[in-house]
């Protein structure tokens, strides 16, 4: 397993070289969450410019936490983690920042790019609520709140604020984030005009079953609005990688498909990924018609909110290892793998080892 360990220097260095490269390459990512006969399931692609790695993070009850890179508000997020949760790591390009999790009680939260909230920056205020980075929002939610419902009521009640200012490794970025329960609830969290954070509610049913990247959420939908989503022949579904394409495809490919009770896990898992394939997943050597740039899925996950069950696959090498949520509920501490790593030397099943450095 890759050592994660740097001292405090090195780790400002290479992030602040790797951020300034970042925020010119071109960025995409999609998700999508479906009931399913065997339970409320997700897949998730991580696309960009240059290759992804992958490192998978078990999180126990009981581990005293604190955001980082919040120093622009009076107030740093503090806590101790409530619900086990399994977090999906970056370090190769974004150097730890937490782009996926789940928890004990199925509640995931992903966390994707949207360039267009970036401009807004500028407006956000503190709320003197404590704040969170995004190198560890993700772990916040899963780590504190058990339903969409919860982080919904905590969002309401000012309990917690993102450090918009101070962005990545000193790098401002736009972002966005979804959480999705296992009973199939649904919030998107935005950066809207004025600096004014906006949450979107819906379930498996509404158009918030399909997650994308700019332009903000209610662009998105007038764009949808154009196409007649009934027309099997999709006549009017466009083809490009763009990211309102992307998700106006997987709105039409999650309209038509059927997950059949009697079918196995496996047999539903493998109808959502060529489901999410079909319209989501980039392709290598694409351009994108609205920036001019080149991206690609790198790397991916499907999980299911309920059986635990989880497929990782790295789409440089099509390799894939997985695991299941349950196997890790034994762990006391603070457990890792380097799932690409492990998918390269033939590894089916992930093997978790003590993590190196947090």
């Amino acid at each position: 397993m890759k050592n994660f360990k740097l001292n405090k220097f090195a780790t400002i260095f290479i992030a602040a070289t790797a951020f300034a490269t970042v925020t010119s390459t071109a960025h995409a990512c999609s998700r999508i969450t479906l009931d399913t006969p065997h339970g409320v399931s997700t897949v998730r692609s991580l696309d960009w410019g240059d290759q992804l790695g992958n490192v998978t993070q078990v999180n126990p009850v009981g581990i005293e936490r604190m955001s980082a890179e919040t120093p622009s508000y009076e107030k740093t997020m503090q806590w101790e983690t409530k619900y086990h949760s399994v977090a999906q790591r970056e370090y190769d390009v974004f150097h730890g920042v937490t782009s996926d999790a789940i928890n004990e009680k199925g509640l995931a939260a992903s966390l994707l790019y949207m360039y267009d909230s970036q401009q807004f920056i500028k407006d956000y205020k503190d709320s003197g609520a404590p704040a969170v980075s995004f190198l560890n929002v993700i772990d916040y939610l899963v780590e504190n709140y058990a339903s969409v419902d919860e982080v919904a009521a905590a969002f309401n009640d000012n309990a917690f604020q993102i450090a918009w200012a101070d962005g990545l490794h000193g790098t401002q970025h736009g972002l966005h984030i979804s959480v999705q329960d296992k009973a199939g609830n649904i919030a998107l969290f935005q950066l809207n005009k004025g600096g004014k954070m906006v949450m979107h509610r819906g379930d498996v049913k509404s158009d918030l079953r399909v997650m994308a990247n700019a332009p903000l959420q209610q662009e998105h939908r007038a764009y949808v609005e154009k196409v007649d989503l009934t027309d099997l022949a999709a006549k009017d579904i466009p083809s490009s990688i763009s990211s309102l394409d992307r998700n106006l495809r997987g709105l039409f490919n999650t309209s038509h498909i059927t997950l059949e009770e009697g079918k196995s896990w496996a047999q539903t898992r493998g109808k959502l990924l060529s489901t999410f394939n079909a319209g989501n997943l980039v392709p290598q050597d694409l351009i994108d018609p609205v920036n001019g740039e080149t991206y690609a899925s790198w790397t991916q996950f499907v999980y299911n909110h309920d059986n635990g069950d989880f497929l990782f696959t790295n789409y440089d090498t099509r390799e894939q290892i997985g695991y299941n949520f349950n196997d890790t509920l034994a762990f006391t501490e603070t457990m890792c793998a380097d799932t690409v790593k492990q998918a390269s030397e033939g590894l089916n099943t992930v093997m978790f080892s003590k993590c190196k450095s947090m």
